[in-house]
């Protein structure tokens, strides 16, 4: 469950509650026992988990980036050996 800070309307006092996402309790001050509102905290230990996040799909990218390199200059390779197979119809002479 996450964590939310609550910050009292009268004595400006500051608490941490778990609750749920979807729910919004009525929370009172620890102190004065007057009602708090939940006020927004940047924490550090947010975490975007599962596919398709932009850190991801860079990762993906790259990769992908070096695979096509990598493949490149296979072909090229391949080409000046005189191996490469540019069309079907080479493809054809060569199994004949």
């Amino acid at each position: 469950m996450p964590t939310y800070n609550y910050q009292c309307t009268s004595c400006n006092y500051v608490q941490e509650e778990f609750h749920g996402i979807l729910e919004n309790p009525k929370v009172k001050c620890k102190k004065c026992n007057s009602f708090s509102e939940k006020i927004f905290t940047a924490n550090g230990n947010f975490i975007l988990k599962g596919n398709h996040w932009p850190s991801k799909d860079f990762k993906f990218k790259k990769d992908m980036t070096n695979k096509n390199r990598k493949a490149e200059k296979k072909q090229k390779e391949r080409e000046l050996a005189g191996e490469a197979v540019t069309s079907v119809k080479d493809l054809e002479k060569k199994k004949s």
